[in-house]
């Protein structure tokens, strides 16, 4: 029976996420036909392993059992052991690590290093939709309509005269919300660059989209392609922020949005197109925002979505035919 490594955990913001979305894998994971190996990356960046159970899952409690390190011999698997320098026999691994790090391309780059196969974007792909500039640079010119946007690395740099309010500021390589501010006026744009900055040195000022997001979940392995029908999770506040995403009991996802079938048509089909043109693969959710008449702005690539049983993606694969455990199957299929 093959051994799959489930990484979780990481040194960035989206640390307890990871962990939730680990939680669900970990639960639902198809021990009839793989083993899994809980790979654990502390806040610190120790890597560790050990026999975990639910429990720890649950209580976000895992035991400095086991160290691991990376030596790269060029064909062989260059995770081992740190006690003994054994290789550590797995023969794939599930990424579940949210935000910069485990989407950003750092993970995607030490496993293809140690020949380790696994699931979601390369290096290349991940490293391009983490990051909001790029992503605009590339998908505008190929027509996708996208918020007017500022890029910008200082205070000065700011086109003051191309600014309209309310407009938003957010970290260009961040998830989750973090770092994001509505500003309503100029009075309030510096202390929101402030905010940005404390995140990324790279920030975006967005023009602000009045409306709903929608949100497509794309699935492409050799054995599956499924493009979702879009939900909305509705927005009560000017910007879905942490709080609304991740702690407010007033958030709702709708899976029949109140919008025309070709408006809902069209996100599923720029959905599958903006996947295409970033080299995604294997899965990842689309965002999109959409205006009372209709009009469809591209926000958003995420190449590791939020993976718990109430998150988006799972969900927009249940409502597809796909259950949780058949989707990790798939995703564990493609890369062995």
């Amino acid at each position: 029976m093959k051994t799959i490594g489930l990484i979780f955990g990481s040194t960035d913001s989206e640390h307890d996420i990871s962990i939730q979305s680990a939680t669900s894998v970990y639960k639902n994971f198809p021990v009839d036909k793989y083993k899994v190996l809980p790979i654990y990356i502390r806040k610190d960046g120790m890597w560790i392993t050990g026999d975990y159970t639910i429990e720890n899952f649950e209580e976000k409690n895992f035991p400095n059992k086991r160290e691991l390190i990376f030596q790269f011999s060029g064909t062989n698997n260059g995770l081992f052991y740190k006690d003994n320098l054994e290789p550590v026999s797995i023969d794939g691994a599930i990424l579940m690590l949210h935000g910069p790090v485990g989407e950003g391309g750092s993970i995607q780059g030490l496993l293809d290093l140690s020949n380790i196969p696994y699931t979601g974007s390369d290096l290349t792909s991940s490293a391009v939709c983490m990051d909001k500039g790029f992503t605009h640079q590339i998908c505008e010119r190929e027509g996708i309509k996208m918020a007017k946007y500022q890029l910008v690395t200082a205070f000065d740099e700011v086109d003051y005269s191309r600014l309209e309010y309310p407009c938003v500021v957010k970290p260009s390589r961040e998830g989750s919300s973090f770092g994001i501010s509505y500003v309503e006026t100029e009075d309030d744009l510096e202390a929101a660059l402030e905010t940005g900055f404390k995140f990324d040195r790279r920030v975006l000022i967005e023009e602000y989209i009045p409306g709903q997001e929608l949100s497509v979940g794309i699935l492409k392995t050799k054995d599956k392609v499924i493009i979702s029908k879009p939900c909305q999770s509705t927005r009560f506040k000017p910007i879905a922020d942490f709080e609304e995403k991740y702690i407010s009991e007033v958030q709702e996802t709708l899976f029949d949005p109140p919008y025309s079938k070709d408006a809902l048509e069209f996100v599923s089909k720029e959905g599958e197109k903006v996947f295409d043109l970033l080299d995604c693969r294997h899965f990842s959710r689309v965002d999109f925002f959409i205006t009372e008449d209709e009009e469809i702005y591209f926000n958003e690539i995420n190449t590791i979505p939020g993976f718990t049983d109430v998150s988006l993606f799972p969900m927009l694969m249940e409502q597809s035919g796909l259950s949780y455990s058949e989707l990790i199957e798939t995703l564990i299929s493609d890369i062995l």
